[in-house]
């Protein structure tokens, strides 16, 4: 059967700065990346993609597999590389980016923060500081001023969660902290305040131009049927859904201020109550036993994407997901990975939710982070030598339904 999406549609990518510009020297990633130990295989975004010049290739290749949008990141530590100090040569940069997704018929998406700062913000405490929240609004205003007129949506943080647990609980991002809960909450309370002050600014500024963030929302599922289980399940889910607004006052992220609401997704893990584990709230987590998983150790499966956005449906708004893909290296795997999520996706809109666009983490094979380039969730292949690029077979398949705006 033909599954026909809503016109308008948004077919798009996404990306990140750090991972596909290179020579990013001034943010705490690459201070970060420096410290042995910290990235697989001793991996480093000294090169990257090289997107940061070849960029125009890029979209050339986004548009050629019939795209419409795109969703990507400007750099703050290169916009505002010391306090208060902007670099126009970089704001002219990312003018010409802009303007040559444009040309390409690509609607830019712009994530203003995708978890990295400037040396001189982590100087001064980076986001557990008090007034950080604050710090972080003239690069945003610079942004909205200077680059507003080409972009066709906000995305102010991107996975406020994520980048608490990563880098104060688990220790993967910077700073590298274990175990700290009162840095996360820090850390998640000034985003928010950042998030709200960020979107009171952009509105102000260009007040059609659609502004939100993104969430990153796992999956956590009891192990069993035990109240135990249930709740620690729970546990984990608030964790990760929830930010404090206030002593004591948790929201959902998704509650925030916002013209719509980002989603990203990937994967889903069980949960047991284990008293043993203080470390981790008693809440011991792992995949479901048997199912395979992806690079990433991942267990995804796509009709967990339909639950995500039901969930959704009740706050009436539009939804966006903003990144969701699958690391592997076998491309047959990814393609029918496509098709089954975007199938799901179908069902989430015949179920009622309002979603308008979906943006395929990534467009071309990156630096994953602390995973260097051991991870491959792109549509395109990056020759690691050369940097040659070559489009994969899902992403042919993925330009075939943007084009037909369908599944067949």
């Amino acid at each position: 059967m033909t599954r026909q999406f809503p016109k308008g549609f948004l077919w798009g990518t996404s990306s990140a700065a750090y991972q596909v510009e290179g020579d990013n020297r001034n943010c705490d990633w690459w201070e970060w990346e420096q410290q042995p130990g910290r990235i697989a295989n001793g991996d480093s975004a000294a090169v990257a993609c090289d997107h940061y010049h070849r960029y125009r290739e890029d979209f050339a290749l986004l548009s050629e597999l019939n795209q419409n949008a795109h969703r990507l990141s400007v750099e703050w530590s290169r916009i505002e590389p010391s306090e208060g100090v902007f670099d126009s040569r970089q704001i002219r940069h990312y003018r010409d980016v802009l303007g040559e997704m444009r040309e390409r018929g690509l609607l830019p998406m712009v994530t203003l923060h995708h978890f990295t700062s400037p040396l001189w913000f982590i100087r001064k405490g980076g986001w557990t500081a008090s007034g950080s929240h604050r710090a972080f609004m003239p690069f945003v205003n610079r942004v909205a001023d200077d680059l507003g007129d080409l972009v066709g949506m906000w995305c102010t943080i991107n996975e406020p969660s994520i980048y608490g647990a990563q880098g104060w609980i688990a220790g993967e991002f910077p700073p590298g902290r274990h175990g700290d809960l009162v840095g996360q909450y820090r850390v998640t309370r000034n985003l928010q305040r950042a998030h709200e002050l960020a979107y009171a600014a952009l509105k102000r500024r260009w007040p059609d131009t659609p502004a939100g963030l993104s969430h990153h929302k796992f999956l956590f599922m009891p192990a069993s049927g035990r109240r135990r289980d249930r709740l620690a399940a729970a546990a984990a889910q608030l964790v990760t859904d929830r930010w404090p607004v206030g002593p004591g006052n948790l929201h959902r992220i998704v509650e925030a201020t916002s013209d719509y609401i980002g989603v990203a997704h990937y994967w889903g893990q069980m949960c047991a109550f284990d008293a043993r584990r203080p470390q981790d709230q008693f809440v011991r987590r792992f995949n479901p036993p048997g199912a395979e998983v992806t690079e990433m150790g991942w267990v995804s499966r796509p009709a967990w994407m339909r639950d995500v956005l039901n969930e959704l449906k009740r706050y009436g708004k539009p939804v966006y997901i903003t990144e969701n893909g699958i690391a592997t290296d076998d491309d047959s795997v990814r393609e029918r990975y496509i098709t089954d999520l975007l199938t799901n996706v179908h069902l989430a809109l015949e179920d009622g939710v309002d979603v308008r666009g979906y943006f395929h983490w990534t467009n071309i094979d990156n630096f994953e982070w602390a995973r260097g380039y051991r991870a491959h969730f792109g549509l395109i292949a990056v020759d690691r030598k050369t940097l040659e690029r070559t489009v994969k077979p899902s992403g042919r398949l993925y330009g075939r339904i943007a084009t037909a705006n369908a599944l067949h």
